[in-house]
Order: structure tokens, then C-alpha cells, then sequence
């Protein structure tokens, strides 16, 4: 059995909830789901790396989807209650995607270059998200 099975049910279970949430938050309804979108991938990212033959070198990869899958997660939670640190925040979220899409778009297999692909999405969302959040604070 995939250690990573459990985790992978719970994670869509919470990202359905979060999905429900959604229509409190309209205003960040694109970005909400680039970064859960961003965070299925990059939990499924690692599920793939943890099955290469090298996993050893798959390490920078594998660091670099959990963080950005923790922090999409948290974004996304953020986003949906309309919190005052959503643009703090959706910055941070950006960077981790960033970086993140970059070390995916290295490797060759299939769940990498989507995680790279959702990676990029959600940082350009993120970041239409930190200047949205700044003309409110105005």
C-alpha cells in the first residue's frame, strides 16, 4: 500500500471543504483554486518522486512540493475567510511556487512538469491576489 494514500484521501477531503468555503470568498475565487489545484499537485508530485528510481535525487524536489503544498493549503484557507494576511500571505505562496515550478520544470516525468504547470498558474494568481488585496488596504 502507498503510504501516501491516506494522506492524499484526506487532503481532497479538505480541499472539497475548502471548496465549499469558496463562495464566501468571491473576490478570490480564481485563486482559491490555483492554489488547491497547486496543492493536489504537488502532493501528487511527491507521491511520483518517492516512486523514481533515484529518490535520493528527487530530494530538493520533493522539499520544495511539500512546503508549496502546505503553504497553497494555508493560502487557500486564508483566501476563503477573507483574512486581513491574505496578501502577506498569497506573496509568500508566490515565492514558494515559484521556486518550487522551477525545480519541477527540471525533471523529466509527467508529474513534475504538471506540478510545474500548476506551480506557475498559482503564482501568477497569487500575485494578482497580493494587488488586489493592496488597493482594499487603501
Amino acid at each position: 500500500m502507498n503510504i501516501l494514500t491516506r494522506p492524499s484521501k484526506i487532503l481532497t477531503t479538505a480541499l472539497v471543504a475548502i471548496s465549499l468555503m469558496a463562495s464566501q470568498a468571491k473576490e478570490h475565487v480564481s485563486d482559491l483554486k490555483a492554489c488547491q489545484d497547486c496543492a493536489a499537485a504537488c502532493e501528487s508530485c511527491v507521491d511520483g518522486c518517492l516512486n523514481e528510481a533515484d529518490v535520493k535525487a528527487m530530494a530538493p524536489c520533493i522539499k520544495l512540493c511539500r512546503d508549496c503544498a502546505d503553504l497553497c493549503s494555508l493560502c487557500s484557507k486564508f483566501m476563503a475567510r477573507n483574512s486581513a494576511h491574505t496578501g502577506h500571505l498569497a506573496a509568500l505562496c508566490a515565492a514558494a511556487c515559484e521556486a518550487c515550478g522551477t525545480e519541477c520544470a527540471k525533471h523529466p516525468s509527467a508529474h513534475c512538469k504538471a506540478c510545474a504547470e500548476a506551480c506557475k498558474k498559482c503564482a501568477e494568481e497569487c500575485k494578482k491576489c497580493v494587488e488586489e488585496c493592496k488597493k482594499t488596504e487603501k
